[in-house]
């Protein structure tokens, strides 16, 4: 939806046949995985991939790993639900998490890719309350994070929708991206 908004037409139409995983779950070269709804992370309905005998989760957008934080479709809702998928990602045991947003340079600790996701929505949340402007929420938001961090171009688009405040969660999510 967000894609065919910003780009009518790009995005060739494809029918998709989706299919149930019985139980959510299924085996993968021996090893069982297990699909585990987290509901809303960085946009909603988001699931991970668990591995148990492993100690692995696949996360997609539930945990980033280096990289700023898509904040955008966070801006009506707040950010307390993907505090939820984090906890239900960490309920998992794992030792290994593998973020869809990923510093490659950086390795899969769960404990640690855990904790800076977590860390983050905190930290966005106090300067959100500290700053009136988008600009000045994305400036601190850098200062805060002043080591290398990916993705400083979609801190910048989350932080216009944050601060769109339209009242519409899809107009606001889209301002990032469609507005000057």
């Amino acid at each position: 939806m967000l894609y065919d908004k910003l780009w009518p037409g790009l995005l060739a139409e494809i029918t998709v046949t989706a299919v149930s995983v019985p139980g959510n779950r299924f085996t993968l070269e021996g090893h069982d995985v297990v699909i585990v709804a987290m509901g809303h992370t960085d946009t909603d309905e988001s699931a991970v991939l668990h591995l148990p005998d492993l100690g692995l989760v696949v996360a997609g957008d539930a945990v980033h790993n280096g990289v700023h934080q898509i904040l955008g479709e966070s801006a009506a809702a707040g950010r307390d639900g993907w505090r939820g998928a984090i906890d239900t990602a960490e309920s998992l045991g794992p030792r290994w998490v593998v973020a869809r947003h990923k510093n490659r340079e950086l390795d899969d600790d769960a404990g640690r890719v855990i904790a800076q996701t977590r860390q983050y929505l905190a930290d966005a949340d106090k300067l959100l309350k500290e700053n009136s402007t988008a600009l000045g929420f994305f400036n601190d938001m850098l200062t805060h994070y002043p080591e290398r961090r990916l993705g400083a171009a979609v801190l910048w688009v989350g932080t216009k929708s944050l601060y769109a405040n339209t009242g519409d969660p899809v107009q606001d999510a889209l301002a990032g991206w469609v507005t000057p």
